[in-house]
């Protein structure tokens, strides 16, 4: 550790770059660019949404984003990490969960890359790509054939069945009433 270190508390949240040459501790949220001569620590709880370029990381908390680091990254027990992670030493814990790619050679390539790529996220959850439509579930419908029974001529004829309802239409579907992802055949293992 330096001999100097920056305390991002639990309820702060710092958006944009953050730059500089003494440790940093989060404990709160970043969201942007994190670039750091010396070490990054994400406590437990934390939440990083950034491209980080930095010494050394150890991660508790949550990590998203591409990370560059030249010395060593560890992901503890708690860590959650989305992203891809270049350094010359990646230490993962068990319990650790991790989604992307490790590259363990040439760092300084790896920092190029991640600097000339334009970061691109939503502001906010409301700018996020929107939910598929909700579709309806028919009632299960019995495959054994129903015997009428025999009545007498009297009484008035019977109604016929209730059928289930069709798969709405979904915008820009073409051909069939059912979009394309509920027609997938389910194949079950015995």
């Amino acid at each position: 550790m330096a001999d100097k270190e920056t305390i991002i508390g639990v309820e702060t949240v710092v958006s944009g770059e953050i730059r500089g040459d003494e440790d940093l501790i989060v404990k709160g949220r970043v969201d942007g660019t994190v670039h750091l001569q010396h070490a990054l620590t994400i406590e437990k709880g934390a939440i990083v949404q950034a491209d980080v370029d930095v010494k050394r990381l150890i991660v508790s908390g949550t990590l998203v984003g591409n990370v560059v680091a030249s010395e060593s990254i560890q992901m503890q027990e708690s860590a959650r990490v989305v992203g891809n992670l270049a350094s010359p030493r990646v230490i993962m814990e068990a319990g650790a969960a991790y989604r992307g790619r490790v590259d363990m050679g040439d760092v300084e390539a790896a920092r190029a890359a991640v600097a000339s790529r334009p970061v691109s996220r939503p502001t906010s959850a409301t700018s996020a790509r929107p939910a598929p439509p909700r579709v309806a579930i028919p009632p299960k419908v019995s495959s054994i054939p129903v015997r009428p029974a025999v009545k007498p001529a009297t009484e008035k004829p019977a109604e016929p069945a209730a059928v289930p309802p069709a798969f709405p239409r979904v915008a820009g579907a073409t051909g069939s009433s059912a979009p394309a992802w509920a027609k997938k055949k389910v194949v079950r293992r015995r």
